[in-house]
């Protein structure tokens, strides 16, 4: 069903990504400049997951609100690795680094392990964790606001 909050979930949570992109992009490749698409892949991956998971889960506990929203923020992550690395498997396999198609099935699991990898660094993953905790607590007072409106007719 479609509640006003869920617009609301996919704008916060695009917006986190976006910012958590200028953030990772240097513990991935140091010293070349950040891609327009890289960012844009990530809000696109955050309003997808903002949508379709956290809209749909918002509810009247705090405590909740903060827990699914947590739960976003890693699965936005673990669609930006999906997408980014089903894309650079592409890539590769049409450059022909892959011989046969089990080698590139191989390699998109060995791909993707880089990019989680490069983002367990620590001060990387309290950033997300704060932005996580930051829009939980924004997305739960708008909900508690328009709930309270809706009640109110």
């Amino acid at each position: 069903m479609f509640t006003l909050i869920r617009p609301f979930s996919a704008l916060a949570l695009a917006i986190l990504a976006a910012l958590a992109a200028p953030a990772y992009w240097p513990l991935y490749r140091p010293e070349w400049p950040m891609p327009n698409s890289f960012t844009v892949t990530l809000a696109l991956c955050g309003v997808a997951v903002g949508w379709a998971f956290l809209g749909a889960r918002i509810d009247r506990r705090a405590w909740m609100t903060v827990f699914v929203t947590l739960q976003a923020v890693v699965m936005t992550a673990l669609l930006a690795v999906l997408v980014f690395g089903i894309r650079e498997v592409f890539v590769r396999g049409y450059a022909r680094r892959f011989r046969e198609p089990m080698e590139a099935f191989n390699g998109f699991f060995e791909i993707a392990g880089g990019w989680l990898r490069l983002a367990l660094e620590r001060d990387f993953l309290m950033f997300l964790a704060v932005g996580g905790l930051v829009v939980a607590v924004v997305l739960h007072i708008l909900f508690w606001l328009m709930e309270r409106r809706r009640l109110r007719r």
